[in-house]
């Protein structure tokens, strides 16, 4: 099993022509999605509050946070994303991946569509 990134579309919720594409590392592991703040800041995508997160080595870290339409594989949702500074990783997180109903093959590193639950 290996790590693999897709490319996704980050665009703002009320003015989807405001949009970049990002490189994105798949990590279940990560709860929110993490995309560089050089690649947000002109989108002006509207602010959400400043969260704590931990990291894999045990750290606390705190980064802003905001609200984006992400499109990944034809498929489009409105979610959190961490404002990412240099350093931290690009990441598609877990909740994106599942507001966007994929599941992850990492053996075939590929994003599979999934139903989602209604239960």
């Amino acid at each position: 099993m290996g790590q693999f990134s897709v490319r996704a579309t980050i665009a703002h919720p009320s003015d989807p022509a405001r949009s970049a594409e990002a490189d994105l590392f798949v990590d279940t592991g990560a709860t929110l999605s993490w995309v560089p703040r050089h690649i947000l800041q002109p989108l002006r995508l509207p602010p959400l509050p400043r969260r704590a997160f931990r990291a894999a080595d045990g750290r606390t870290l705190e980064r802003e946070t905001a609200g984006a339409i992400i499109r990944v594989n034809g498929s489009e949702a409105i979610v959190t994303v961490v404002v990412a500074e240099p350093g931290d990783a690009q990441l598609l997180g877990a909740t994106t991946l599942e507001t966007l109903g994929f599941s992850v093959d990492p053996i075939n590193q590929r994003l599979v569509p999934q139903i989602l639950l209604a239960l």
